[in-house]
């Protein structure tokens, strides 16, 4: 049986406009991207990317900046994609109480609070700035017996999370469905069921439950795009959101949408370039 073949995408992108090129990439058909410095390396179904998909993309790019190239394509097979996580993913430590390992490596983390995260595809561990940023905050966050939502869900780490720390229930979902299969496995191995729903969905179109919290983990232009959702699902609460996804020159931004929607900051942290925000909402 032939095996599964993928298509890796390098393109030269500014750091600073990594959320203007999601937005466009987000019309397209991908298996996951991976950040790099100034690059992006999307991965497509070999099947799916052709010589007009690639054309396209890089035209609707070149529409926010005339800059932004290709610099390299590779094809995968699927065994070496799994060879390679099993080899790279790494072990998480955000701190002395909360750590994130795939299930191979669980043995190394000496945290009292231990997630299991088994990559697939492009969906890491948890090893990245926004996801330790976030997990610190949430960790004094979540009450007992809360209800919580994770927009975005990825790899369902921020769900898993929020159950560990005490939530009675998560509404999580996102917009790309291997992201939503990978949360549904992630549940499995954290031996949790019926607390966490799972949906596929994307933020514009889905109409958000009563919650005590959110975390969304995102870009700025969907964070501001969404602020008035995130309000009416915490108003009656008067609950917390965390939000990360944001470059440190957005966060004024940010900050002023979620103010202008009914929310107050109460925290910000900061991890390299990017910024964790915890917003209440305002009384």
């Amino acid at each position: 049986m032939k095996s599964v073949q993928y298509i890796n995408l390098t393109l030269s992108v500014p750091e600073e406009i990594y959320d203007l090129a999601y937005g466009v990439i987000s019309d397209y058909r991908t298996r996951g991207i991976e950040e790099k410095f100034d690059e992006l390396v999307i991965t497509f179904d070999y099947d799916y990317f052709t010589a007009e998909i690639e054309a396209d993309l890089l035209a609707q790019l070149r529409m926010i900046d005339n800059s932004i190239s290709i610099k390299g394509k590779e094809i995968i097979e699927e065994k070496n994609w799994n060879a390679e996580f099993e080899k790279n993913s790494p072990v998480v430590v955000v701190n002395e109480r909360i750590g994130i390992a795939p299930e191979w490596k669980l043995n190394e983390l000496n945290t009292s609070l231990k997630i299991i995260i088994n990559p697939k595809m492009s969906f890491g561990t948890g090893d990245h700035a926004t996801t330790r940023l976030m997990c610190k905050l949430m960790e004094h966050s979540v009450k007992p017996d809360s209800n919580w939502i994770d927009a975005g869900c990825g790899s369902g780490v921020l769900a898993i999370l929020a159950i560990k720390l005490g939530a009675k229930s998560v509404f999580a979902f996102d917009y790309d469905l291997w992201s939503v299969e990978n949360t549904m496995e992630n549940l499995i191995l954290n031996d949790i069921s019926n607390e966490i729903q799972v949906e596929h969905a994307k933020i514009e179109n889905i109409k958000l439950p009563p919650a005590h919290g959110i975390v969304a983990n995102m870009f700025s232009n969907l964070l501001i795009a969404s602020m008035e959702k995130f309000y009416n699902s915490l108003k009656d609460s008067k609950g917390v959101l965390i939000i990360s996804g944001i470059l440190k020159y957005d966060k004024t931004d940010v900050i002023k949408s979620a103010e202008s929607n009914g929310f107050k900051l109460i925290n910000e942290i900061f991890e390299d370039e990017w910024v964790a925000l915890q917003l209440a909402v305002r009384c």
